[in-house]
């Protein structure tokens, strides 16, 4: 595979760019907070250290305990057990928030987007990629309705957020399952749904999400 989502840290970066945000410090010195949604091995929120930003990843298979979240310190795990549709975080708390490839997965997309929102402080922006189909009978996943685009432009809007930019990156996700096949490390029931994906018109998407400001970004 190609990292641990379409792209890896190629469309992390492309996914960056796709913004105007901030980071990674402040205009005061203080590095920017970013929290990575469903992190997996924690790729991206190295990735995101590295540039400077207090970042740190949530994910249910992590192995650390989670405790001091928000501290700064090369110490800390990459990434903490939790939930993204149940964040251990207070409101207004996090600059950035990140989600590759597991809102579309993660059993209650809404609510994950709602759990972003929440935790984002004003003018703060989620950084969203993700699959979507074309066909009117598309698989649902973790939506209450198929997952067309349509979809997720009408949940983010109900979860607070103003969607100010997307791009399709449907070649991508393509040649990242090509390539998986390639390398013979694609799993039988990742094979299963990108085939009964491809039946429904799949596709995969970036997305820049604002949080509305309220005394101004950081």
């Amino acid at each position: 595979m190609i990292g641990a989502h379409p792209g890896g840290l190629t469309l992390t970066r492309r996914l960056l760019g796709l913004a105007d945000v901030p980071g990674p410090v402040t205009a005061s010195g203080i590095p920017v907070k970013a929290l990575d949604l469903g992190a997996g091995t924690g790729e991206s929120v190295r990735y995101l250290r590295t540039l400077g930003y207090d970042a740190v990843g949530i994910d249910r298979d992590a192995g650390a305990d989670g405790k001091d979240l928000l501290s700064v310190g090369a110490a800390r795990a990459s990434v903490i057990r939790g939930d993204m549709t149940a964040l251990p975080y207070p409101e207004e708390s996090v600059d950035l928030c990140l989600a590759e490839c597991s809102v579309a997965v993660c059993g209650d997309g809404p609510r994950a987007l709602r759990e972003a929102y929440r935790v984002l402080r004003p003018g703060g922006s989620l950084l969203l990629s993700d699959v979507f189909f074309q066909k009117e009978h598309a698989p649902c996943l973790s939506m209450p309705e198929p997952l067309t685009f349509s979809c997720w432009e009408r949940e983010s809007s109900r979860a607070g957020f103003e969607l100010r930019k997307s791009s399709d990156e449907t070649a991508l996700w393509r040649e990242f399952f090509l390539e998986s096949l390639w390398n013979d490390n694609a799993d039988d029931g990742f094979c299963d749904f990108f085939l009964e994906a491809g039946k429904a018109g799949c596709g995969y998407f970036l997305a820049w999400l604002w949080k509305g400001e309220k005394d101004g970004f950081i």
